[in-house]
């Protein structure tokens, strides 16, 4: 399970406890943005709470940190905090100070352009070019911002980094394996935490709901399917503990927790599907109104699936990389977590 305990995580549940109430998410995605919540946040030093005490930060333990995730993800939590706890844990990796205000992150690819998930919001972008081994920060209040279509209540923006001056930049020693292990394991983390409060809602559901005469949870057919959900939560919160527990163990080089925080994207993205189909059938209508809460999660969940590449990206990566694998060192990844020797196919 993921850590909710410790001073970190429990400052965040209580923040999003008191200002991040099921009104927020729906007051945010009408355009009124929960100012008070980012201000507590920042308040409390959470958005630096991956930098080093030596970078302006407090350098907290990574599982308290992943637990302040779990919190805002059960919370459909409509401020970018894991993308800039993502974001200032890329510069200061890169020995450069976090960013001032909120942030979002990118990774270079075949275009100068990048889709930022809540690119409206984020004052700033941190971009990993892993052509040129650098972490590079720019101002995104100063780019021209036209929103992209998205399925997540959060928004997205495309910007285009072609034309821009980063307002810093360094030599970082991560490689792109190991920017894209942080932040599939942050998305592993945000989707179990998303399915798990779906879940709670559906049960919640079928419990009062009454048809025929009695509670909807007593009906065979209900059962069934929310069992089958309840299987698929609880795989999915293993997946993401496991990455986030290989980020933990491989802090210094998280390149070698990949292949964990791949295998999760890959098992939490094939249960998507299999969770929000019933989760939205049980509820009938109900389920598909705005007014209610469980399309926050479920957006949230259907946009995090396809963040960074699918379940089939990943799958065909691991894939083809496993298949140049000897069997002995397969064996010893999947029981040890120890994946060096094997080979490697380019993202």
């Amino acid at each position: 399970m993921i850590n909710t305990e410790g001073m970190v995580a429990e400052t965040a549940a209580k923040i999003y406890t008191d200002l991040c109430g099921r009104e927020v998410p729906h007051k945010a995605e009408a355009g009124e943005y929960p100012q008070a919540l980012w201000n507590a946040l920042t308040e409390n030093g959470l958005p630096l709470a991956w930098v080093s005490e030596a970078n302006g930060g407090f350098g907290a333990e990574l599982d308290e940190v992943f637990g302040a995730i779990w919190a805002s993800a059960q919370a459909a939590s409509p401020v970018p905090f894991a993308e800039t706890l993502v974001a200032n844990w890329m510069l200061d990796r890169a020995g450069l100070a976090p960013a001032d205000g909120s942030a979002s992150f990118a990774i270079s690819g075949r275009t100068p352009s990048a889709d930022i998930p809540f690119g409206m919001h984020a004052d700033k972008i941190v971009l990993f070019d892993e052509t040129h081994q650098e972490i590079s920060l720019f101002d995104n209040r100063l780019a021209v911002r036209s929103p992209e279509a998205a399925l997540s209540p959060d928004g997205m923006t495309q910007f285009i980094f072609s034309g821009h001056v980063a307002e810093q930049s360094a030599k970082t020693d991560l490689s792109r394996r190991a920017v894209e292990a942080m932040i599939l394991t942050v998305r592993a983390v945000q989707m179990a935490a998303a399915m798990e409060t779906a879940l709670n809602l559906s049960i919640d559901y079928v419990s009062q709901r009454e048809q025929f005469g009695r509670p909807l949870s007593k009906f065979q057919a209900i059962q069934h399917q929310l069992a089958v959900a309840a299987s698929e939560c609880a795989a999915a919160t293993m997946a993401a503990t496991q990455a986030a527990s290989a980020i933990i163990r491989h802090s210094d080089d998280p390149e070698q927790a990949w292949h964990e925080a791949v295998i999760a994207k890959v098992q939490i993205g094939h249960s998507v599907e299999a969770v929000t189909v019933p989760f939205h059938q049980v509820h009938g209508a109900m389920g598909y109104t705005q007014e209610y809460d469980l399309h926050h999660h479920t957006r949230r969940l259907w946009a995090w699936r396809d963040a960074l590449g699918n379940e089939h990206h990943w799958s065909k990566m691991l894939g083809a990389e496993l298949a140049l694998t000897s069997p002995d060192q397969i064996w010893k990844g999947v029981t040890t977590g120890d994946w060096t020797g094997g080979h490697r196919v380019a993202s």
